[in-house]
């Protein structure tokens, strides 16, 4: 991991100065903004990009119907969500002497991928920022922390972590860039993967998860988002990081309503809000991943967070060879045998599982390989109104995501 720049991690006191201007350069009309700001700032360009982006934050919320009538939680986003533009500006005025920033990537859940040119080893890589509401509601010093903790993962179907740190009062960091496109691109564009494609994206992402999962770290957000495809090989990106996001965010997290995850692809026990998520978390996020490259579709799907869960708690997925006949049924045992409601009825390790679909690929038509029926496959729908209330009680509150949620990370 390359060293921080000082400028990336600022001190209490430039919050306290930034606060400062902004509430200085609002109280004056809009002409004379800019005069200000030239005598205040100087020649000091990160913070003057900071005053300004927080003095525009302001102005957003303020012209926000109803900012007097509402509860003021319901206004933390627009003055802590900087526009994108804003956040560009920011990353410019304190990054540029390390990153070049080109342009945006795209957004997810959790964070704002830029591409950027690594000026000091001139090497394209993928800056990712996480979403400003986010970073507030998180330590920043412990995030860091954290997701270091990843950066030590080499291993061929692992995106490497080069960099991380905090610029401007944004949490940032930064990996490859790879050309090529994401998982989730490919299954838009054809639904249903070729059985070979399918089975080899699969063994990949899972000796990705058992050589970091006997390093002790889980991924805890496997989706095909974060698969990436490139010269025909599955590259697995953000490892650790919604570990790093929860374990900096404690409780926080839940009362702000972030997602922590994806639900059509977490493991029950994870979905609930549990501490005792394990690597057979992992396994079960690429059972559902591996069922959706073969069905077209994940497990479990609805119009809501909650409706996931809800079905997650009380359905049996469809089977995979009934919706496509050309899986061989060892195949179909192994993906439904990872994704089982309860973490002691999958596969105990990634590894395994990877294995049991080498051996179903080979297999062929499922006649000449050894079949060991998964439970979901030898009983009907359990329908147990605890698990409902549980499920829909996890989702309200213990996996923190929004009710207008669209069920995507």
């Amino acid at each position: 991991m390359s060293e921080r720049s000082p400028r990336a991690e600022p001190a209490p006191p430039r919050w306290t100065e930034v606060r400062a201007l902004a509430e200085a350069v609002l109280a004056q009309p809009p002409e004379r903004r800019a005069a200000l700001l030239d005598r205040a700032c100087g020649g000091d360009a990160p913070l003057r990009a900071e005053v300004e982006a927080q003095v525009r934050a302001c102005e957003r919320a303020a012209q926000a119907v109803g900012f007097l009538a509402e509860p003021a939680a319901a206004f933390a986003a627009p003055l802590l969500a900087a526009a994108p533009d804003d956040v560009a500006v920011v990353l410019r005025a304190t990054l540029g002497a390390r990153y070049d920033v080109e342009r945006e990537l795209g957004r997810g859940g959790m964070a704002t991928v830029y591409l950027a040119r690594d000026v000091r080893h001139q090497r394209r890589v993928a800056l990712k920022v996480l979403h400003p509401e986010l970073g507030a509601a998180l330590g920043a010093e412990r995030f860091l922390r954290e997701i270091e903790l990843t950066a030590g993962l080499q291993h061929p179907h692992i995106l490497p972590l080069f960099d991380s740190g905090r610029a401007g009062g944004l949490l940032y960091y930064v990996m490859p860039y790879v050309d090529g496109e994401t998982l989730r691109t490919r299954l838009t564009r054809e639904r249903q993967l070729p059985l070979d494609d399918a089975l080899g994206i699969a063994r990949e992402v899972a000796d990705a998860l058992a050589y970091a999962h006997a390093r002790g770290v889980v991924h805890r957000d496997v989706k095909p988002e974060n698969v990436l495809l490139h010269d025909g090989h599955a590259l697995v990106a953000d490892f650790g990081i919604a570990l790093a996001v929860r374990e900096a965010g404690g409780g926080r997290m839940t009362r702000t309503g972030l997602s922590l995850g994806t639900p059509q692809y977490m493991a029950p026990e994870q979905a609930s809000g549990g501490r005792g998520v394990d690597a057979r978390a992992d396994v079960y996020a690429l059972g559902a991943v591996t069922y959706e490259m073969l069905v077209g579709e994940p497990p479990f799907t609805g119009p809501t967070a909650e409706a996931v869960v809800a079905r997650m708690m009380t359905e049996t997925p469809r089977g995979i060879s009934g919706q496509r006949p050309s899986v061989p049924l060892d195949v179909e045992a192994a993906v439904l045998r990872a994704i089982e409601r309860l973490p002691g009825d999958r596969f105990v390790s990634a590894r395994a599982f990877g294995d049991a679909l080498r051996a179903g690929g080979r297999a062929g038509g499922g006649a000449g390989g050894v079949w060991t029926v998964p439970s979901r496959m030898r009983r009907g729908p359990v329908l147990v109104a605890l698990a409902v209330a549980a499920g829909l009680a996890s989702a309200a509150g213990g996996a923190a995501w929004p009710s207008s949620s669209r069920g995507r990370a």
